[in-house]
């Protein structure tokens, strides 16, 4: 009995041992194995807000001992000049070990970044591709490129695929597939050895002699899966280059093929069609494993654990801040603040003492331009541009009259600032120049709303209950108890008054030993003036110099002090 169970217990350790084998961390490349990973989720639209976010938890993982890093991807695309941004980042600055997780979706953008890392690996039902660049303007949707504008956009793309292609073994034609129509390629099988390749039209003629059959739909995504006969991926193509060139690890990675000729022709097979003229290239699970651009299926972190022979996974989110950050720089947002600001302004600017609307105007500057300068996105001048055309525009109109230049150059500087506030890139690339053509929309679209709600504003605001309890009222000083009481009702149009203070050519007229709130249109009034009201303005008046009856006012001054 007891030598039967030594043989039993001799039996599992030795399956103990092969299944560790197997499964085990030792069964894991060297390259891939981390005890650590750091999952970055990038999910929505790619933008500057994402590069700075990615970088900021990328820098955490790398601080907190991560041995991998994989990008979670379920995005739709994004911004150029962002993906580009962060490619470069993920190439040069990241650890080696970082990869992509297709999980679910990775279009556009999400499918540059996901080919920029070490590997690829692929959630069950997912799908990358369709790299194309569109230009959308917000109300205006899809805008078609002219051919000299899609170029131009292309050519950083195709340069960025065609440079992790041949960092990352992927076949430099294929990866072209995700970008531009017209990439035209087939899966061709050698007979004897069942190694397989991509050809192109050019090299497919060489190879078989005539022209290749164009076929529509293009292969099943079945026809793609490698057989016990000994089929692969297909064998990369790299023009101009050598292996230790441009590949990071050549012991590793797939060796490039030589170009088919005709001494090849009889030796090959066609497996079907990948790559139609009028299709940009889109892959799922099977057909990314086939071809050689995707590494595995992975369903859930637990897999993905297995994966990396990992002990721990951390997840890394984007935090609070960053889509604080995102919503306040989309640009219906940015054009609220707008109207906030400017109206908020305005009113205040019209009305005495410092009430709800300056407070409002405050917060929706700190919003539209200090939280963008939170995340890097905004310039310190930006924000001090708009404070000082403010406060021209304020000295000018308000406090002391100078002929209208001042207020004229404050507002060039508050338009200046906030065009410049919605603009991150260079104007010389075509997404500066969108951005650019963005800013000023809004912009003035923000303008506009301002000048609608004010006049709006104009013939209600004055009457309702709201602009009692939000502005400040006039008050005066009873002249026997000292005591402060509200007024009741301006003074008529036409009322004889007598300027109890300079009027610059905001300050303060008295009426029947009343001090009240006025305003010229501005004319600069010396105190002991006389002036006639001429028009209501909110809770104060306009009035106009008539004459100078200083000794009077002078004494009604006195009394009211």
């Amino acid at each position: 009995m007891l030598a039967v169970r030594l043989v039993l217990l001799s039996l599992l350790a030795s399956l103990g041992a092969e299944l560790g084998a197997e499964f085990g961390p030792q069964a894991v490349p060297a390259e891939r194995h981390a005890s650590t990973v750091a999952i970055i989720s990038v999910r929505g639209p790619i933008d500057d807000v994402t590069v700075v976010s990615v970088m900021r938890r990328a820098q955490r993982a790398v601080a907190g001992g991560a041995g991998a890093i994989v990008l979670e991807f379920d995005t739709p695309g994004g911004d150029l000049l962002a993906t580009l941004q962060l490619c470069n980042y993920i190439k040069t600055q990241m650890p080696a070990n970082t990869v992509a997780w297709i999980h679910p979706h990775a279009y556009s953008a999400g499918t540059i970044l996901a080919l920029a890392t070490r590997e690829i690996l692929v959630a069950p039902g997912s799908a990358f591709g369709d790299a194309a660049p569109i230009q959308v303007m917000p109300g205006a949707g899809l805008i078609p490129l002219p051919a000299t504008e899609r170029a131009k956009m292309e050519a950083p793309i195709i340069s960025e695929v065609v440079d992790s292609a041949r960092r990352r073994g992927y076949d430099e034609n294929l990866v072209q597939g995700f970008v531009r129509l017209g990439s035209e390629l087939w899966l061709i099988e050698n007979i004897e050895t069942h190694k397989r390749a991509l050809v192109d039209a050019a090299e497919y003629g060489d190879a078989f002699g005539e022209n290749p059959p164009r076929q529509s739909p293009a292969i099943h995504p079945n026809a793609l899966a490698t057989g016990d006969d000994g089929s692969e991926a297909p064998d990369p193509w790299f023009a101009r280059f050598a292996p230790s060139d441009v590949l990071e690890s050549p012991s590793t990675a797939p060796r490039p093929r030589v170009r088919l000729a005709a001494a090849d022709r009889g030796e090959w097979k066609l497996i079907g069609q990948i790559v139609k003229s009028d299709q940009l290239l889109v892959l799922h699970p099977e057909e990314a494993i086939a071809l050689g651009i995707a590494k595995g299926p992975i369903a859930n972190d637990q897999e993905l654990a297995a994966w990396f022979g990992a002990t721990s996974l951390t997840r890394l989110d984007e935090n609070w801040s960053e889509w604080f950050v995102r919503f306040l720089t989309s640009w219906p947002v940015r054009i609220a603040l707008i109207v906030a600001l400017l109206v908020g302004f305005v009113v205040e600017s019209i009305t005495p003492g410092f009430g709800l609307f300056g407070v409002s105007a405050a917060v929706a500057l700190l919003l539209l331009v200090g939280a963008p300068a939170f995340v890097g996105l905004a310039e310190w001048w930006e924000l001090l541009a708009v404070v000082v055309g403010l406060a021209l525009v304020a000295l000018d109109v308000v406090i002391l009259p100078l002929g209208g230049w001042v207020a004229l150059c404050g507002g060039a500087l508050v338009l200046g600032g906030l065009v410049s506030s919605f603009v991150t890139r260079d104007l010389s690339s075509v997404a500066g120049q969108q951005q650019l053509f963005m800013s000023i929309g809004s912009t003035l679209a923000g303008i506009f709303g301002s000048v609608t709600i004010l006049w709006f504003a104009s013939k209600s605001l004055p009457h309702s209950p709201f602009a009692r309890r939000a502005i400040l009222t006039t008050v005066a000083s009873s002249q026997r108890s000292g005591a402060i009481t509200s007024a009741i009702a301006l003074p008529a149009v036409g009322t004889i008054a007598t300027a109890l203070t300079t009027l610059r050519p905001s300050g303060r007229v008295l009426v029947d030993n009343r001090p009240i709130d006025a305003q010229t249109s501005g004319e600069f009034v010396e105190p002991g003036m006389r002036v006639r009201i001429v028009r209501h303005r909110g809770t104060s008046v306009e009035v106009e110099p008539i004459g100078d009856d200083s000794g009077a006012a002078l004494t009604n001054r006195g009394e009211s002090a």
